[in-house]
């Protein structure tokens, strides 16, 4: 019945949001029945999506005059920031392209919820309000948040009349947070903009780089431009130079052509950069000497490098731990030493090497007036890679829509993905020949569950997660929104492939074979059993394995009745599941009890086979429901009433004392089915056997008379 229950929902929300004919996509509810509008567009007397721009915009209007546009970030730009996660901010923009207001109105910052007020976020957007989205903006210290002199708003730099400079002032404390909301806000206004003709439309250029290798020395590149400069003085910091040192003296420039990369690099080190990057994705290096570092300490906790980026036009990239590889040292003659260095790659789609782009450093010092007090000052130079080396044509191109440029990004994903998940497919339903030798299911499983470790976890780092559920349970009060699964294109393919299986294999698949973290304890589990097998076959008693064995139908339950009253609560008790800290965000950039939660859940998985899966997980509970309809079936004899080979053998006990398969609790390993084909195991083959060696007939008529058949 509940299997039942989840499908009619699924069904009835899919057809309350015109399923008969719609072909072209609706970008899921008006947000400003949830969000509200009025309150930062309080003139408007209506609103209605902006159908011309083909995006998710809605248009406000006075007395029949467009007055304002708004939008949500999320629906535009998907940056992660401190949580790894998006600050969704509800924005509007006057026709001209002037930002009207904005307002932060979901966030999962550590660092906001625990110890700076939430109202930061919004005093912060606050000083974006009456600027143009096309202007240039700079976020250094102003002193709006009191970090230095008193001001009230953002200062503005008009020596060019053409394109102003707006400094806005940064939040010390929270500064990867404060960079990611200026690049939400920022990078979706344009986008929106560019919709509307206030943003030059991107231009395609066609590139033809000089592959040729010519030596230059360190002083050639850096004269000819190839290689930027940035010194920043110790008295431009207002502090005391340590034996003449710069506060820093930094050095950068693309190495993605053999003109830099080779003189840069070494032949040895470019070859093996050419090969780590992906079509459309350029690399920069960075060195520096001086008494602050352009790196900072920081870093690795948010997964962000807050003290540089780089712009382009209306782009602003910020690079994280995963864009950065180490640099040991600068191969071009004359180069000289650098304390720290490293390589940077540019994933940015929009980004063009052929055309000039800004190097921005974010220096900041502390002021002394409080433990945390900070000023910042943002120094910035304009690099572009010689022109000598390669010529250009140009190309109008028009812009794909949100969803088809996500899907084409996330392509070469999506056919990994898939390849794999296929390929799991194929294996598990070749079941018969698969378990036809112990030898042959063992390797192959245990290959299958590393390779999922690698693919879905470490590279594709896409864990199917009970959250991914939420909008299917909310689907009678939101509607059934398939591009909202649509913009995720790895989970979309991923779902699909889960409900296919489910009618399969049931839960089996899944959990058994492909979900990563389950995996994980699983071959941890096999490891330990190798050095010691005692220690990796310990069980619970049976009472406990049977209260136990209902906590994760609890929890499921109780998350989808949180859900139904808050999805922000229900999102972080999801955080039972540990996915988040093992695949997404870092163990150890978390806080102590996540981390001591982790270890937890492995250590009781190293003792017990797959404790987490089989007594906490609530997705895997989800999926049990969904197994009802599971269609093959793991086959079993008469005889298996009486015999308790398998279920003595079976890890996840889930075969029943009648010798039936419990579907909720089986995983689908295919050890009682190469039992069942092993003459040397199963008893009702042991005497097939021995009465065909003894030529007696069997009775066709009275089974009841062939024992174990």
């Amino acid at each position: 019945m509940r299997a039942y229950l989840l499908v009619a929902l699924f069904c009835l929300g899919w057809l309350s949001n015109g399923f008969a004919g719609e072909l072209e996509l609706k970008y899921g509810q008006p947000f400003c029945e949830k969000y509200e509008c009025d309150t930062l567009v309080p003139e408007a007397d209506y609103f209605t999506w902006a159908e011309d721009l083909k995006l998710p915009v809605i248009a406000a209007y006075q007395r029949n005059k467009l007055i304002a546009y708004l939008f949500l970030s999320i629906d535009l730009v998907n940056i992660p920031a401190y949580s790894g996660k998006p600050l969704v901010t509800l924005i509007a923009i006057d026709p001209k392209g002037i930002i009207l207001a904005g307002d932060v109105v979901h966030h999962s910052e550590p660092i906001i919820l625990v110890g700076i007020p939430e109202s930061v976020l919004n005093k912060f957007v606050g000083q974006y309000v009456g600027h143009s989205i096309s202007d240039h903006f700079e976020v250094v210290s102003t002193g709006f948040f009191g970090n230095s002199r008193k001001t009230a708003a953002a200062e503005e730099d008009t020596s060019d009349e053409e394109s102003k400079t707006i400094k806005v002032d940064m939040v010390t404390g929270a500064t990867v947070t404060i960079q990611v909301l200026d690049q939400t806000l920022l990078a979706s206004a344009r986008q929106v903009g560019q919709a509307l003709g206030l943003v030059k439309s991107d231009v395609k250029r066609s590139i033809t780089w000089e592959s040729t290798y010519i030596e230059k020395s360190w002083a050639q590149l850096v004269k000819e431009g190839s290689v930027g400069h940035l010194r920043v003085e110790s008295k431009e910091m207002d502090v005391v130079s340590v034996d003449g040192q710069p506060w820093l003296d930094v050095y950068f420039g693309d190495v993605s052509e053999p003109i830099t990369g080779i003189n840069i690099l070494g032949e040895s080190n470019y070859q093996w950069l050419k090969s780590k990057l992906e079509p459309g994705v350029r690399a920069i290096f960075i060195v520096g000497n001086g008494m602050s570092s352009f790196k900072g300490s920081g870093f690795a906790r948010g997964g962000l490098f807050d003290r540089f980026y780089i712009e382009q036009g209306n782009y602003k990239i910020i690079f994280r731990d995963l864009d950065h590889e180490h640099l040991y040292g600068v191969k071009a003659k004359g180069a000289p030493e650098f304390k720290e260095s490293g390589i940077f790659f540019v994933k940015h789609p929009k980004f063009d090497s052929s055309l000039a782009w800004q190097f921005y450093l974010v220096a900041s010092r502390l002021t002394g007036e409080t433990a945390l007090s900070k000023i910042f000052k943002t120094f910035s130079y304009d690099y572009q890679f010689p022109e000598k080396y390669f010529s250009v044509s140009l190309q109008q191109v028009e812009q794909p829509s949100v969803i088809k440029r996500i899907w084409q990004d996330a392509l070469p994903k999506v056919i990994l993905l898939s390849g794999f998940l296929l390929l799991t497919m194929v294996i598990i339903s070749q079941r018969t020949w698969l378990s036809q030798s112990t030898k042959r299911l063992s390797t192959i499983h245990l290959s299958v569950l590393a390779l999922s470790v690698i693919i879905i976890g470490l590279i594709l780092q896409s864990p199917p997660s009970m959250t991914h559920l939420y909008p299917l349970i909310r689907v009678f009060e939101e509607g059934f929104r398939l591009d909202l699964y649509l913009t995720d294109p790895l989970q979309f393919v991923f779902w699909c492939f889960i409900a296919v299986s489910l009618f399969l294999w049931g839960r089996g698949w899944f959990c058994g074979w492909v979900c990563p973290y389950g995996a994980l304890i699983e071959l941890a589990n096999w490891l330990t059993q190798k050095l010691h097998p005692r220690l990796g076959r310990y069980e619970l008693s049976q009472k406990s394995h049977q209260i136990l064995n209902k906590l994760r139908y609890v929890i499921f339950f109780f998350l989808v009745i949180v859900s139904l009253i808050s999805i922000e609560w229900a999102e972080r008790l999801a955080e039972v599941e540990p996915f988040k800290s093992t695949w997404l965000v870092g163990l150890f950039t978390r806080e102590w009890y996540f981390i001591g939660y982790w270890f937890f859940l492995l250590i009781s998985s190293i003792f017990i086979f797959r404790f987490f899966c089989r007594y906490i997980c609530p997705l895997g509970a989800a999926l049990s429901i969904g197994s009802y309809f599971q269609y093959f079936r793991i086959t079993r004899r008469g005889a298996c009433t009486d015999c308790k080979i398998c279920a003595n053998e079976c890890d996840s006990k889930a075969i029943k004392p009648n010798g039936e398969i419990n579907i909720n609790d089986c995983f689908y390993c295919l050890e009682c089915t190469q039992k069942y084909h092993d003459e040397t195991v199963c008893p009702p083959l042991i005497y097939e056997q021995k009465i065909i060696l003894k030529g007696i007939e069997l009775d066709p008529v009275n089974p009841r008379k062939n024992p174990y058949l």
